[in-house]
């Protein structure tokens, strides 16, 4: 991690010698700043699959006759639309304030890739504190997952509202980026979060 983020910094060198001299101290530091920020799952929640809303801890044998019949239509039409929230806390350990300009993510339940993307919007961290990034994901699990099978993707959606009994492993891959000059710097490779869903 330490070699990733010397590789991080050095980085920025070439960019910020074309960048007007007042600007370089700042940006330099605004880099250093974001390298020793730490990613972590906070909680997942909102959770609607096909309309349905999954509460905590809720599992299939849950479902009322009415959404049974709402979910299965759904799948005879072939789609599985999910909508969930994926609170990403981030802390920065910095007597000043950290920033970044966007992030992409990929997100895998179980070892199956279930959704990547970019979050576009400019993220800052109060010193020494954290902020909790609402990050509002959908997707059609059938066309995302086509080669499972019907119950494997009911399930899946079911294992994000968590369940002490049969826990779930999600892997939060995140790639922030920082704007220096002109231009966006990514951080060199991903970021792995790992959580349980329980």
């Amino acid at each position: 991690m330490k070699v990733i983020r010397k590789f991080f910094l050095a980085a920025i060198l070439l960019p910020l010698l074309l960048t007007p001299s007042c600007d370089i101290l700042e940006q330099t530091a605004q880099v250093q700043r974001l390298s020793q920020c730490t990613f972590d799952v906070h909680s997942v929640d909102k959770i609607k699959l096909a309309g349905i809303n999954i509460q905590q801890g809720m599992g299939y044998s849950d479902l009322n006759t009415a959404q049974i019949m709402s979910l299965t239509g759904a799948l005879f039409r072939k789609e599985l639309p999910l909508d969930f929230n994926l609170n990403v806390k981030v802390d920065n350990p910095n007597d000043k304030m950290a920033a970044m300009s966007r992030m992409d993510y990929i997100i895998f339940i179980d070892g199956l890739e279930l959704i990547s993307g970019v979050f576009n919007e400019r993220i800052e961290i109060s010193p020494g504190g954290s902020s909790i990034v609402p990050m509002n994901l959908h997707l059609d699990l059938y066309k995302a997952l086509s080669g499972e099978a019907s119950d494997a993707l009911v399930n899946l959606a079911f294992k994000l509202s968590g369940n002490e009994s049969r826990p779930a492993e999600l892997l939060f891959k995140v790639k922030p980026y920082i704007r220096v000059g002109g231009s966006e710097l990514a951080y060199p490779g991903y970021l792995n979060v790992n959580h349980i869903l329980k």
